[in-house]
């Protein structure tokens, strides 16, 4: 057996139990093709990212002029409490932020276990990028907790979130496409 049998060989073992792993419990047994579909999507699904979706949202709610409207329409009680409960908004994001990162690292950890060639550069790039994103999701979280919400770092972390997921659709199509290169199409089930 040759080496790209045996790493495929053995992406598939990984697969299929973290797949098994990663099912839920029911109390009945799905058969066939759509099941299997089925519990892809689950699994990969519960490791996508869903909050960096939302910075257009969170960017408007908290933008100077959507403030200061608020300031100008609202008595000064009631837009001090709105502002308090839009940083409070603000926080919920950027720790939904770091979930979506924390989520894309395990699967590009997963990737790079399931990829045949992996590189050092392309693993020292994701380092260096988690430990970017930590740094400025640090200074982000500082800024927010002291002063004025910082608009630009919450959009540069966005940024990183949404870059990382379609770096890891793009890893996974390339895994994908390159299994079906070395399966046979008659083994079907």
């Amino acid at each position: 057996m040759n080496e790209v049998t045996a790493y495929i060989l053995l992406a598939l073992g990984f697969s299929s139990i973290l797949l098994w792993l990663m099912r839920p419990a029911r109390n009945y047994v799905q058969t066939g093709r759509s099941s299997v579909r089925q519990t892809i999507d689950q699994a990969l699904e519960s490791v996508a990212p869903h909050h960096y979706r939302y910075y257009p949202q969170v960017r408007q709610a908290l933008s100077a002029g959507d403030l200061e409207y608020l300031r100008k329409a609202a008595p000064p009680h009631v837009a001090k409490k709105a502002i308090r409960e839009r940083r409070e908004v603000a926080r919920h994001f950027l720790s939904g932020l770091y979930e979506d990162f924390s989520k894309l690292e395990r699967l590009a950890r997963m990737v790079a276990a399931l990829s045949p060639v992996v590189s050092r550069e392309q693993e020292t790039e994701r380092l260096l990028l988690g430990l970017r994103f930590r740094l400025l999701y640090a200074a982000v979280w500082l800024r927010l907790s002291l002063g004025p919400v910082p608009l630009l770092q919450l959009g540069e972390l966005t940024n990183l979130v949404g870059r990382l997921a379609v770096r890891m659709e793009q890893a996974m199509a390339n895994i994908n496409a390159l299994s079906a290169e070395r399966f046979p199409r008659g083994l079907n089930a």
